[in-house]
């Protein structure tokens, strides 16, 4: 069974957080504290010895923002935790609260993504990074040459990779690299007997295209490495966009924090609608700003539309509609449905926005306002931002 983390004595969660100051090309650290009874905030820099921010209450940011690896925007500054601060952090979430990693093949996920995700958010194990990559013999060759001592059959992976593009996952959640683990052998002579999965995990994963769907490195210790060469390593592995009648469009932050992220992807792989390329990511405010500049003084919602996308990550797809006759900014932009969710539920309910937004800010997804506007905006976010 899963083991749930228990609130520390003092009521806080403490980590050494970094911030790298770009125009400087220094890093600075910093010491963040989460105050469990409140949901407050506090940094303090540990190279002037002065208070950064205040205790403060942020709504974006709840206890399970918090963990080694992840990345913290805290108005507008991103802050990346890479340690614990003290042994009692330490001990309630080290224990638990791990990484894994997960790859998803050519095969598998066109058909399976949305209920992949989905089951996965639903069993509490959150997407914290994600990435489209397409392979070459050479980068196949340099990532499979250190499964050597692991039991994979790298010739077959080699085959199935380089098949088509696919989608690198960073996952995070309590044991998660032994529950991965246990689903990939799930229903096989090899199945784990020490890990019980649920009911929801047990009928995804007894399907066999989505068992044998996925890589996932044989042991924990090995999850670093993995990680390391989709998201911190350059190995040119990232799906390039096509440029070519597609549109952009970004799920944002408060529907990837509500857990919708799979629901969404699913409703539009199954509306006509491919995803030619994929990454997640975490956006500065000042990028945020420059993104939305062209909104600036015509709708008053700019500055919290600006925050809510600098408010956790997102996540940003290509898309081109399956049938290559149709216009995909003018049939992605009819799909996602009018700005205002309170307008789309009475005339176009059957949107994404009718369906998952909130409010005018809160709806759920970005698109691309101008047919001439797609490919800049592809740019900046596939290109530009890095």
């Amino acid at each position: 069974m899963r083991a749930q983390m228990q609130p520390t004595n003092t009521g806080r969660l403490a980590f050494v957080a970094e911030w790298f100051h770009v125009e400087a090309g220094i890093t600075h650290t910093y010491l963040l504290t989460f105050h469990l009874s409140d949901g407050a905030v506090e940094v303090f820099d540990q190279r002037s010895k002065k208070t950064f921010l205040r205790r403060t209450k942020i709504p974006e940011l709840t206890r399970r923002d918090f963990f080694v690896g992840s990345k913290i925007n805290v108005f507008g500054r991103q802050f990346d935790i890479v340690d614990y601060a003290d042994e009692i952090t330490r001990n309630t979430l080290a224990k638990y609260r791990k990484r894994a990693f997960v790859l998803l093949k050519s095969s598998m996920w066109p058909k399976n993504l949305g209920e992949f995700l989905t089951t996965l958010i639903d069993n509490k194990i959150n997407i914290n990074n994600a990435l489209m990559v397409q392979f070459t013999p050479k980068t196949v060759t340099q990532f499979l040459s250190s499964k050597q001592d692991d039991d994979v059959h790298t010739s077959v992976l080699m085959n199935e990779l380089l098949a088509g593009p696919a989608i690198s996952l960073e996952l995070i959640g309590d044991n998660v690299a032994e529950i991965i683990s246990a689903c990939s052998k799930y229903n096989t002579e090899n199945a784990s007997t020490t890990i019980e999965l649920s009911s929801s995990m047990q009928q995804l994963f007894e399907r066999e295209e989505v068992r044998y769907g996925f890589y996932c490195p044989e042991r924990e210790e090995n999850v670093p490495n993995d990680l390391k060469f989709f998201f911190e390593e350059r190995h040119s592995i990232a799906k390039d966009c096509r440029f070519k009648n597609s549109t952009l469009a970004i799920i944002k932050p408060h529907c990837i924090k509500d857990g919708y992220l799979g629901q969404i992807l699913n409703e539009i792989l199954t509306s006509g609608f491919k995803i030619e390329a994929m990454r997640m990511l975490l956006m500065a405010r000042v990028n945020c700003e420059e993104f939305y500049e062209v909104y600036r003084g015509i709708l008053p919602e700019f500055i919290p539309m600006v925050a809510q996308l600098a408010s956790g990550v997102c996540m940003c797809l290509e898309i081109v509609s399956e049938d290559p006759d149709k216009n995909s900014h003018e049939e992605f932009r009819s799909f996602c449905g009018p700005m205002d969710p309170e307008i789309a539920k009475l005339l176009r309910p059957h949107t994404l926005r009718s369906k998952f937004g909130i409010s005018k800010v809160l709806n759920a997804v970005h698109c691309t306002d101008l047919p001439d506007d797609t490919n800049l905006e592809l740019q900046y976010m596939f290109k530009i931002l890095e």
